[in-house]
């Protein structure tokens, strides 16, 4: 996750890891607005990354979802508040 002051956007990425580092396969990254609004997701076969997805988030939390290869998600929920 990224924030970008010049702008007020959060972005995210999902990178592969492990066997799936640098390799052509499924991956996955969601980015929405704490109460759900304002999401954005990329998904599909890439070598290194999906996304980047963004969300204007001013004053307010994210919630964010990375999706590896080997179907392992991790989320956050209300981070970067500000």
């Amino acid at each position: 996750m990224y924030y970008s002051s010049g702008t007020g956007k959060n972005c995210a990425l999902t990178y592969g890891d492990g066997p799936y580092a640098n390799t052509t396969s499924w991956k996955g990254v969601v980015i929405s607005r704490g109460d759900g609004s304002g999401k954005d997701s990329d998904a599909g076969n890439y070598q290194y990354y999906a996304g980047p997805v963004y969300v204007s988030a001013a004053g307010q939390c994210i919630d964010v979802e990375g999706i590896s290869p080997s179907w392992t998600s991790v989320k956050l929920d209300n981070v970067h508040c500000g």
